[in-house]
């Protein structure tokens, strides 16, 4: 019998939006899928010509994407759609070697067929017991790693607000007191010795750094001293950076994922991004096809334990590696944040929630932690200024500079911030100029509808994977209109309009040269050859609505501070 074939990468909304489609029609459908399978891109690219996911055919008939699925149900009714499916499924059976299941494909008379190999590195496998971790303490006989133990500290420890303290009347957010620690231990676990010996253990606690000490001359301090005291507040390891997210456990709590972490951190990166959009599957919207319920989510020991898992990434030596191996651990490592930092803080649906989000959430890498804008603008884009932005992520003294994958332009003396004298430079400004690989901007996924999709990113083929998805990209999202001379594109050659060329003409040369053959191509090429100029650039409204669903919180950057004034509102 006939097949229906969808070509889809993991994690990518639109993906999941065509085969939520088939799957309420009852349609039955086979994946390929260009995550596990990247070499199957070619095959996907000779039978419909694009490079976008995700691609539908009806044997060798090319649907193409989510949107043309519905639009040839619109076109044909549903009950004409569903004949249309009923053919197909009774034609023969697909012969070409480029629609093959399998893990090898055979070369047939259409030419060489790429062989799949696997890019997804073996999942690390889970931790639940805990039992590759230091033991920190033993309660009534039951022993306890750093992680168990936070886990059980939470579940009989109170945990609120403080009252408003000091002439800001500052509050301190998620904390105890030294006294509620001491009769609670006393109250899950009584001890002949009373309180004296549950401050001694709360001590041992303090040691091993899962409690940490709120305020005082240095809350990070390795050393702290314990007091079974009303006024003295502490709080969980995890609580002590809210807005990071891997804070639970320590670099020097080694577990197994670490060798990893060190070795292949991009390998690490996009495993745990593997393992999100698994649990993003499990809690797919099913009235909504493409939103994922991330309260849900939140709420459930399987993204505990990811986000535990995510501490492995604090093991990491971006020193340690290569151009290739640094660009694409950062990349995995923007995105895995960005669906992590959604998931555990809400969806930034409106544009103040977007000005905190991406520069608030932060991860921990190395000796270092990193907000998004960071990663992306710091790290990525050599220390560039944000669109509309007014200052550079680093100071010139900031040691995080030396880990960004592109030179880093020189900073005058005096102005570490690289200000313009008379304000905000141009987009273009020869001074800015620096080496950015542009490709990177079809490669992060900051949450909205108009990114480009998730995939994942090795250190052997990252030039390779990035030339992927700038072609992809371009296909889906550039329109060449001949009579108007206009070419319109992604808001993205706007904002980021240095990184692609010093003049409209270059940016359009670049644009040509990631379009695919065709007619859009060729007229672009037309219009650039024949002399009269003026191809105008236009940019399409960017959507930003997140795949979170409509029960999703919005986002919530007090849930990133440690505390706040009483007195100021925030």
């Amino acid at each position: 019998m006939g097949r229906v074939t969808v070509f889809a990468s993991a994690g990518c909304s639109h993906c999941a939006r065509a085969k939520a489609f088939l799957d309420a029609r009852g349609v039955p459908h086979a994946v390929i899928d260009l995550t596990t399978h990247p070499a199957r891109l070619a095959d996907q690219r000779a039978l419909t010509g694009s490079s976008s996911v995700p691609q539908v055919l009806f044997n060798r008939e090319v649907v193409g994407g989510a949107d043309d699925l519905e639009a040839l149900e619109a076109e044909l009714g549903p009950d004409g759609f569903l004949e249309r499916v009923r053919e197909a499924l009774a034609a023969p059976d697909p012969t070409t070697p480029r629609l093959a299941l399998d893990a090898t494909p055979p070369v047939d008379a259409d030419g060489p067929v790429a062989t799949p190999t696997p890019s997804r590195p073996p999942m690390p496998r889970h931790h639940d017991d805990d039992d590759d971790e230091p033991i920190v303490a033993t309660l009534n006989g039951v022993r306890f790693g750093f992680v168990a133990m936070i886990r059980e500290l939470r579940s009989i420890v109170r945990v609120g607000d403080s009252a408003p303290r000091g002439l800001m009347r500052v509050v301190q957010r998620r904390c105890f007191t030294g006294a509620d620690l001491v009769t609670a231990l006393l109250g899950k676990h009584p001890s002949d010795l009373g309180r004296e010996a549950a401050a001694a253990f709360a001590q041992r606690l303090c040691d091993a750094q899962v409690v940490r000490e709120v305020g005082g001359s240095n809350p990070g301090a390795f050393k702290i001293r314990f007091r079974d005291d009303p006024r003295a507040l502490y709080r969980l390891q995890p609580d002590n950076r809210p807005g990071w997210l891997n804070p639970w456990r320590l670099a020097r709590v080694s577990r197994s994922d670490d060798s990893l972490a060190r070795d292949d951190p991009a390998s690490l990166c996009a495993a745990l991004r593997a393992e999100f959009t698994s649990l993003c599957d499990a809690h797919a919207d099913v009235m909504n096809p493409g939103a994922v319920r991330y309260d849900a989510l939140r709420a459930t020991p399987d993204f505990e334990r990811l986000r535990v898992r995510c501490c492995a990434l604090r093991s990491a030596r971006l020193d340690a590696l290569g151009r290739d191996a640094r660009l694409a651990f950062l990349i995995n490592a923007y995105n895995l944040s960005v669906g992590l930092a959604i998931a555990s803080f809400g969806a930034p649906r409106t544009r103040a929630h977007r000005r905190t989000f991406f520069d608030d959430v932060r991860l921990c890498v190395g000796s270092y932690s990193y907000s998004l804008s960071e990663m992306e603008h710091g790290l990525l884009r050599g220390n560039a200024r944000a669109p509309y932005g007014l200052f550079r992520p680093f100071a010139a003294s900031d040691p995080r500079v030396r880990f960004a994958t592109v030179r880093i332009p020189a900073i005058r003396t005096g102005d570490s911030n690289g200000d313009e004298p008379n304000g905000v430079p141009s987009s273009r400004s020869p001074r800015e100029r620096v080496e950015v690989d542009a490709r990177i901007h079809f490669a992060l996924n900051c949450g909205a509808r108009s990114c480009p999709p998730v995939s994942s990113y090795t250190p052997t083929d990252v030039d390779e994977e990035l030339e992927a998805a700038a072609e992809a990209f371009v296909e889906g999202s550039t329109f060449v209109d001949v009579r108007e001379r206009t070419v319109t594109t992604s808001a993205i050659f706007r904002w980021y309009a240095r990184d692609f060329g010093r003049t409209d003409e270059e940016v359009l040369g670049r644009i040509r040269g990631w379009m695919p053959a065709g007619r859009g191509r060729f007229a672009l090429e037309g219009m650039l050859a024949d002399g009269r100029g003026g191809v105008r650039l236009a940019y399409a409204p960017y959507d930003w609505t997140t795949n979170a669903s409509d029960s999703t919180s919005d986002y919530d950057a007090t849930a990133t501070r440690s505390e706040y004034s009483w007195l100021l509102g925030g």
